[in-house]
């Protein structure tokens, strides 16, 4: 038995030994060959394309053909006419200025529709603007009552002959109308035709007030042009006040001769500065 073990022990190392001496052939083999490359595919040569010969052949026959017919016109096309180019050149000029032109009239126009379109958007939002106005004081009562009571004192101003300053709506009584005596300040009679209109728009219109400024010329001494202006000043609130109008509403002041409307020193001149000025103004 221990022979056979040592037999099987002795064939297992030799088969060992051998499959080690196999691989190591088989790596010194490898090295000795070398790395290895696979072969490049090789290159592909494209056909000759048939245009290059078919135009070189018939450009052969033609010239075998014929010299002059091949030579004329290439001539032609290598050789234009001065003239000819020159011609075309100037009406391509001339088609380019046309339509620089015509570019121009077109923004021109573009530009004046535009304003156009402009304005009338403007005047519609005013109309839209108005409209909505309009509406909306039609349902406010009050926006009526204040819209028509406008309305009516414009009118009644304006049939007064009533000038807005800066001071209210003026209305200048001139000696002639109201008739002063000399240095006097009593009305020579008893309705004026300017005071009744005052107080006409005065009694319609109960939120104006009057404000009653008498003047002088420079004739005499300027204190008793004071006192003068100011008893005829209140001569025409009394005047008014007869009418009707509510004395609180009347206001009057003197102002003597500090105040001309004429700096000259004739007649006609002192009779404009000796007046009574009444402003009609919203108390």
């Amino acid at each position: 038995m221990s022979d056979i073990a040592s037999a099987v022990r002795s064939n297992s190392i030799y088969a060992l030994v051998f499959l080690i001496l196999s691989f190591a052939s088989g790596l010194l083999f490898a090295y000795l060959r070398g790395p290895q490359t696979l072969p490049t595919e090789p290159p592909t040569i494209e056909p000759p394309t048939i245009e290059p010969m078919v135009t070189e052949t018939v450009a052969t026959l033609a010239v075998a053909g014929s010299e002059e017919s091949v030579s004329t016109p290439l001539g032609t096309d290598a050789q234009a006419d001065p003239g000819a180019l020159d011609g075309r050149l100037t009406d391509a000029e001339a088609k380019i200025r046309r339509l620089e032109q015509e570019l121009v009239a077109v923004a021109e126009q573009q530009a004046t529709f535009a304003l156009v379109v402009a304005e009338q958007r403007e005047r519609l939002a005013e109309m839209l603007a108005a409209s909505d106005a309009t509406a909306a004081a039609e349902t406010d009562p009050v926006a009526v009552d204040a819209a028509s009571l406008a309305n009516r004192l414009g009118e009644d101003l304006e049939r007064l002959g009533a000038r807005p300053t800066e001071r209210g709506h003026l209305v200048t009584l001139t000696e002639s109308e109201l008739r002063f005596p000399v240095g006097g300040s009593e009305l020579a009679l008893e309705r004026s035709e300017g005071l009744d209109a005052v107080a006409e728009v005065l009694a319609r219109h109960d939120h104006l007030m009057a404000r009653v400024e008498g003047h002088t010329d420079r004739s005499g001494s300027a204190t008793k042009n004071l006192e003068l202006s100011q008893e005829r000043a209140r001569s025409v609130k009394d005047a008014l006040a007869a009418t009707g109008v509510d004395a609180d509403r009347i206001e009057i002041v003197g102002m003597g001769e500090t105040r001309p409307i004429d700096e000259g020193r004739t007649a006609e001149a002192r009779q404009r500065n000796r007046r009574v000025e009444v402003y009609l103004l919203e108390r």
